[in-house]
């Protein structure tokens, strides 16, 4: 039966049997409606199920590290001369000012030898001294004709001699006296001990450490990760982790170093607006100041798909009553934990929390459940 001699039949019967009419118009509503096209809106059942949460707000606290007080450079020291140790004068963890005798070796034949060589030079300051004298004399009398110029000469040299003879003694005195020196091991500059291996009354050759010293003003060097955004001059705090009732010190991003490629890490040097009450190499507590961004939120980073070192995207949803996807481009602030802190991201955003890669772009989805709120 076609659609038009069923319209024939039904205006017939309309007018003959009203009530079989109004049954029969029942009939062909529901024939036509059967002949409509498919509903092209998305089926629950074979739109991909999706874990879903809404994102709150975070709160960026201080971010804390665990730092090493130190020194950017260390200087070994030790005797220049083979010698037996006398005394050591310092410990370690010790501060000490350049010029400051840390080691001294046994000196007494070096005493010996620069007595002897002080001897040899009063002896020489006299025999030349006296010689000088006696040409002076000599060649007064030459000009009277008292001396044969030969005699002149003779007494000429003889002085020259004693002069250079002289200036021999002050060298080796002067050597002598150097070395004396030297068995005292001493501070090049300012610094803190941090190793002493040498020990009273055992020989050492030259050249051999004894003693280690931390040389230039202390940092405190903290690793972080890539994504920290912190930059020179940022502000920080420092406390001793060993005293929980350690007062703060104000202190300063000084340097950073390039990021570890594969370890996605940071070396930083901080500098304490003055020393600190800890010995070189303890660990101290850095809290630095969270990075200023509006809106961060924080996500679970397995919503994340990564862009480059700081940048990533997301899915995000529709409030629709079937939901589709929406590629979100979103900051990398930091991290915490299983979770990121990304900015970008309007609070109350519906994201997906996990598959995000093998979503696309404008797909209708079904959630399947909703986590906690971050």
């Amino acid at each position: 039966m076609t659609r038009f001699s069923l319209l024939e039949n039904m205006m017939l019967v309309r007018c003959r049997f009203p009530r079989i009419s109004q049954i029969i118009a029942t009939i062909a509503a529901l024939w036509f409606a059967g002949c409509k096209p498919a509903d092209t809106s998305a089926n629950p059942s074979t739109s991909p199920s999706v874990q879903t949460m809404r994102v709150q707000d975070a709160e960026l606290e201080a971010q804390s590290f665990i730092g090493t007080y130190q020194t950017r450079r260390t200087i070994p020291l030790g005797p220049s001369q083979a010698g037996r140790i006398a005394t050591i004068k310092v410990i370690n963890g010790q501060y000490v000012h350049q010029g400051d005798v840390l080691i001294t070796l046994e000196n007494r034949l070096l005493l010996e030898s620069v007595a002897q060589a002080q001897g040899e030079v009063d002896a020489a300051r006299a025999d030349a001294k006296q010689a000088a004298s006696t040409l002076r004399r000599s060649k007064g009398l030459d000009v009277a004709g008292g001396i044969s110029s030969g005699t002149l000469e003779e007494r000429a040299a003889l002085a020259e001699t004693a002069q250079g003879k002289y200036r021999a003694s002050l060298a080796a005195l002067h050597q002598a006296q150097i070395q004396l020196a030297e068995a005292d091991i001493r501070a090049p500059e300012n610094g803190w001990v941090i190793g002493v291996s040498g020990v009273a009354g055992r020989l050492e050759d030259a050249g051999t450490e004894v003693l280690r010293l931390a040389a230039g003003e202390p940092d405190i060097h903290i690793k972080v990760p890539a994504r920290s955004h912190l930059k020179v001059g940022d502000a920080a705090e420092v406390t001793d982790q060993s005293d929980q009732h350690a007062q703060f010190v104000h202190a300063t991003v000084r340097e950073l170093s390039p990021i570890d490629e594969t370890s996605q890490m940071q070396d930083v040097y901080i500098r304490p607006d003055h020393s600190l009450p800890v010995p070189l190499g303890s660990l101290v507590t850095v809290a630095l100041a969270p990075p200023v961004q509006p809106h961060a939120v924080r996500v679970p980073l397995t919503a994340l798909i990564s862009d480059d070192q700081n940048h990533a995207h997301l899915w995000s949803l529709t409030e629709d009553k079937t939901p589709q996807l929406v590629q979100t481009s979103v900051i990398i602030i930091g991290l915490r934990g299983a979770d990121a802190l990304v900015g970008g991201l309007k609070p109350q955003t519906q994201i997906v929390t996990s598959g995000a890669d093998s979503l696309q772009a404008g797909e209708h989805v079904h959630i399947s459940s909703i986590t906690s709120e971050r």
